[in-house]
């Protein structure tokens, strides 16, 4: 009996030990999920912040656009106001003009007649200024290659001068030379007219001369321009002065 009680014994305790050895896996077994939990909820949070980045770098580039709208709204303002001071201007000048020059005329048929001169008046001043630089560059270039012609007469005849020296093992023998060359105009006149801004040529320099050409055909752009622009107004003011 003392037996049996004894092996009894035994097996509750083991069976203890079992339980406790369960419970202590399964413990474990939690710590583990609750790490995963943790490690879930650092990524979600993590996840979140990058949502929240992206955002920002969102509202960002939308400030940016807005920004350059702006600017870009600012700037055709800028050049819209200096459009009409430039248009005031010239009508400051027109009517100043008028109240010097023409206090006889209608006031109808003196814009409508003053448009024409104005206008026949920029196109001679742009054609003296085409002109004026025309020939500047032309005379410019004509005494230049004057004096080139000349540097390269004196160079031509102070080169043919030669010193030839002998030297024997008997004898030292100097012996000078100087060779005349007559000036050969011709020769030097056919240079000339084969160089880049030679006078000979007709004087075109708006074929050598590609940026100054351009800068030529901005500035008759711009004068059509503004005297289209004060033709426009003279016009639509002398209509409505008729209609008046």
């Amino acid at each position: 009996m003392l037996l049996l009680l004894l092996l009894l014994l035994l097996l509750l305790l083991l069976l203890l030990l079992l339980l406790l050895l369960l419970l202590l896996l399964l413990l474990l077994l939690q710590l583990l999920l609750l790490l995963l939990l943790l490690l879930l909820l650092l990524l979600l949070l993590l996840l979140l912040l990058l949502l929240l980045l992206l955002f920002l770098l969102l509202l960002l580039q939308l400030l940016l656009l807005l920004l350059l709208l702006i600017l870009l709204l600012l700037l055709l303002l800028l050049l819209l106001l200096l459009l009409l001071l430039l248009l005031l201007l010239l009508l400051l000048l027109l009517h100043h003009h008028h109240h010097h020059h023409h206090h006889h005329h209608h006031h109808h048929l003196f814009y409508h007649v003053y448009y024409y001169y104005f206008y026949y008046y920029c196109h001679n001043y742009y054609y003296f200024y085409y002109y004026y630089y025309f020939y500047y560059y032309y005379y410019y270039y004509y005494y230049y290659y004057y004096y080139y012609y000349y540097y390269y007469y004196y160079y031509y005849y102070t080169t043919t001068t030669t010193t030839t020296t002998t030297t024997t093992t008997t004898t030292t023998t100097t012996t000078t030379t100087t060779t005349t060359v007559h000036s050969d105009k011709k020769r030097i006149h056919t240079m000339a007219a084969t160089t880049t801004y030679s006078p000979y040529r007709g004087a075109c320099m708006f074929y050598k001369q590609p940026l100054f050409y351009l800068n030529i055909q901005i500035t008759q752009y711009i004068y059509k321009l503004v005297c289209d622009i004060v033709w426009r107004y003279k016009t639509l003011h002398t209509i409505y002065l008729h209609i008046k």
